[in-house]
């Protein structure tokens, strides 16, 4: 009969002796309870990147009656508040309400107007007691459609009064088209005026285009307005203006220079340091004084 031996052998040793060390590794790793387990860091992807909000467009005309209006992106009440400038119509609107509008009407009746600038919105038309104008909308209250919580206040937008009318500019784009399109040397002044103010690439564009208005107030007006903005590509422009027929013209010019040329352009204002009009000739003088002292320095 076979007896097998139970006893363990060098080979069993060994493998117990690795058993148990494995055995602490591995009690060794696992934390305590009620220890803490910390989780390895992981990189943390950056944010994406916010996409840039298109700027807003509001652009209104008003014709017999007719409106015309190109609008993106602009909130309800500015809306409203425009429309109510060039038609006299006073809206009453709840404060909260002032969502995003974007249309396009082309030559639509008032009423209809309001209705596609506020699809969700009903309203009532409250129409003038003049007895020279009853067809005339006077007051137009808004309010949503749908849910009935209730608003803090009521907002009314307009004074009852036509206050803006296609000529005012009170955008970029708005000033462009009068400088290109009025005949008016009032209504194109205030069109560069807001040209300035905005200061932008498409607004130097216009002022530098309109240094050659036909009128000399415009004229001296650009120019100005292109060397408070620190426009050194207009130099050229202005250099040729220097040779203007209005003396007042060439006295702008001249301080001009003094702004934005250099010591080269000295040779440019000489001549008119001798001009047959005293302020010419001393905006010249002064204008010379000025670029010497920059090459001394």
């Amino acid at each position: 009969m076979r007896i097998t031996n139970n006893f363990p052998n060098k080979n069993h040793w060994r493998a117990f002796r690795l058993f148990r060390f494995g055995a602490l590794v591995l009690f060794t790793a696992v934390p305590a309870r009620g220890a803490f387990f910390q989780r390895p860091q992981f990189p943390v992807p950056p944010p994406a990147p916010q996409q840039p909000q298109k700027p807003a467009l509001l652009r209104v005309r008003v014709d017999e009656g007719s409106i015309t209006a190109t609008i993106v992106d602009s909130k309800l009440q500015s809306v409203l508040e425009d429309l109510a400038a060039r038609t006299g119509v006073i809206f009453e609107v709840r404060s909260q309400e002032n969502p995003l509008v974007s249309v396009r009407l082309s030559r639509v009746p008032l009423q209809e107007a309001i209705q596609r600038i506020a699809p969700g919105y009903n309203a009532i038309y409250v129409y003038s007691q003049n007895p020279n104008e009853p067809d005339r909308i006077a007051l137009v209250r808004l309010f949503p459609r749908t849910g009935n919580t209730p608003q803090p206040s009521i907002a009314y937008l307009g004074t009852g009064a036509i206050t803006k009318d296609n000529d005012t500019a009170d955008t970029s784009d708005q000033a462009l088209k009068i400088l290109e399109e009025s005949q008016s040397v009032e209504v194109r002044s205030r069109a560069v005026e807001t040209l300035i103010v905005a200061g932008d690439s498409r607004a130097i564009n216009g002022l530098m285009k309109a240094i050659s208005d036909p009128s000399p107030l415009i004229r001296v007006s650009v120019i100005e307005g292109l060397a408070s903005l620190n426009v050194r590509d207009a130099l050229p422009s202005i250099l040729k203006s220097l040779k203007d027929s209005n003396p007042a013209v060439r006295r702008s010019a001249a301080t001009a220079v003094a702004l934005l040329g250099t010591a080269r352009n000295i040779k440019d204002l000489k001549p008119l340091s001798e001009d047959r009009d005293g302020g010419v000739a001393a905006a010249a003088e002064a204008a010379i004084r000025r670029l010497s002292t920059s090459v001394k320095k």
